[in-house]
């Protein structure tokens, strides 16, 4: 056989006939499985959700790991909870290996030209690598949307909308994907009684999943938080997880294919038009709710479809292998060095290894927070590491006796080490800062808690008396 046509067979391979599947399966949890036992994840809501899961697991109590509220991943990892984070991390892994099964199979099943390149660069994109083995509900949205679209295109009309439902359960974002599903089932002539099976699965789940939500907070759970994601942090975000040359490569793709693109909106072939849907609605939801890079992860699968659509064999197939590479090697990467400043590197880790390091970094540096040389009577204000200190420190609770954590979406709520008399708190206005340094508390603030604090209240917590914590 010809290197020509090893290589053309490999861009085409079928990843779900056996012995393939096996040997995908096998990689992708290989290389997963040792980030499963980093805690919950780098994100510090992917420990709000287990300290959701803990208290309602151990004290039957419901809070919102935030608003407005993601009950699915929630309460399933409350019967996971007690396993600890290898368990938790593990079930969003196993979803994310099905989720790359079902894509395969959507590849297949639409006829998309170097469908086995793309299975396997679906499944190892850093992007989605970092959050299959994580906590976070990103890739349970994910992976319920692929789902979907899987049941759907096998005219399992309940059945997709029951996954339909608990994407919405799991990421109330997901809600806008019913557009282009239902565009889709129109488009494929499906019969409107099957349409309206596939809507009322979708909005029944829902409904049911949010009534703890709605009972504990009434309707104060549907919030908006102010935006915290800037053009220049979306780049940034994007050169972190692809890297630069891919990037570079993707915008070569569709700036040199006008005639392609022209003809999927013209011409559409396939689920052309609902790929392009799917597209909008992603970037659609993201400018509803511009908090995180990881909300444009619904992008993916149909950013995948979308550019192998463009006909581009010459730039795709680099664009893949580029994509694949970042995981563990970057090239040209520009990242963070402190104090707001940014640099500039030829060559560095990949983004899959810097999470690692990361991921073992925020764990000793949350553990020598709980264990610093404070004085009792004590505040530590923590901001993000909150969530994350609630949940090691076995000395800490929100109330006195057994450890039971808190509700973040509660400003006023903290944790108290009561062994120690050290009270930990998100963040506090200038008014409570009176308060406490007038009961002769002493009030320490870990870095970058500062900036946080002067962004969000508009004071400066050094220059009101406050201590810094060295991590």
């Amino acid at each position: 056989m010809s290197r020509d046509s090893w290589f053309t067979k490999f861009l085409e391979l079928d990843w779900l006939k056996r012995p393939h599947v096996f040997l995908l399966s096998f990689m992708f949890i290989l290389v997963r499985f040792p980030m499963l036992f980093l805690g919950f994840g780098l994100d510090p809501d992917a420990w709000r959700i287990a300290n959701s899961a803990y208290d309602l697991r151990y004290h039957f109590e419901y809070h919102a790991s935030r608003f407005p509220g993601y009950p699915l991943p929630e309460i399933t990892n409350s019967l996971l909870i007690n396993f600890g984070w290898v368990a938790t991390n593990g079930l969003t892994m196993m979803l994310s290996l099905i989720s790359v099964l079902a894509f395969a199979y959507l590849l297949k099943e639409n006829k998309t030209d170097k469908k086995g390149l793309l299975t396997l660069t679906y499944a190892f994109t850093p992007l989605l690598w970092i959050n299959s083995t994580n906590s976070m509900d990103y890739m349970w949205g994910l992976s319920l949307l692929i789902f979907t679209w899987f049941f759907l295109a096998r005219q399992r009309f309940i059945a997709g909308g029951v996954m339909m439902g608990l994407a919405m359960s799991a990421r109330p974002q997901c809600m806008i994907f019913l557009i282009p599903f239902v565009f889709l089932l129109v488009k494929n002539g499906v019969r409107k009684e099957h349409i309206t099976q596939f809507v009322i699965a979708s909005l029944i789940l829902p409904i049911i999943f949010f009534l703890p939500v709605y009972l504990t907070y009434g309707f104060g759970f549907i919030h908006r938080y102010p935006p915290r994601t800037t053009p220049l942090q979306i780049g940034y975000g994007a050169i972190k997880y692809f890297g630069l040359p891919a990037l570079v490569t993707l915008i070569l793709i569709i700036v040199t294919s006008p005639k392609n693109l022209w003809s999927m909106i013209r011409k559409p072939a396939h689920d052309d038009t609902f790929i392009l849907l799917s597209l909008a609605a992603a970037f659609l939801s993201f400018a509803a709710a511009p908090y995180h890079f990881e909300y444009l992860i619904p992008l993916v699968p149909f950013g995948y479809i979308f550019i192998a659509r463009m006909n581009r064999k010459s730039l795709l197939i680099p664009f893949c292998f580029l994509v694949l590479l970042h995981g563990s090697l970057s090239f040209l990467s520009i990242k963070h060095t402190g104090k707001g400043r940014v640099g500039f590197r030829a060559a560095d880790h990949g983004a899959v290894v810097e999470n690692i390091m990361a991921r073992r970094q925020q764990i000793a540096d949350a553990r020598k927070i709980t264990t610093s040389d404070v004085k009792i009577h004590s505040v530590i204000l923590s901001g993000p590491w909150l969530p994350v200190i609630a949940y090691l420190d076995n000395d800490i609770s929100s109330v006195e006796g057994t450890k039971k954590l808190y509700d973040s979406n509660r400003q006023e709520q903290g944790v108290w080490n009561f062994k120690r008399d050290i009270w930990y708190r998100y963040l506090i206005d200038p008014h409570e800062l009176s308060q406490l340094c007038a009961d002769d508390f002493t009030v320490y603030y870990v870095s970058g808690v500062r900036e946080y604090t002067l962004e969000v209240y508009g004071y400066d917590l050094y220059e009101s008396g406050a201590l810094l914590l060295e991590k």
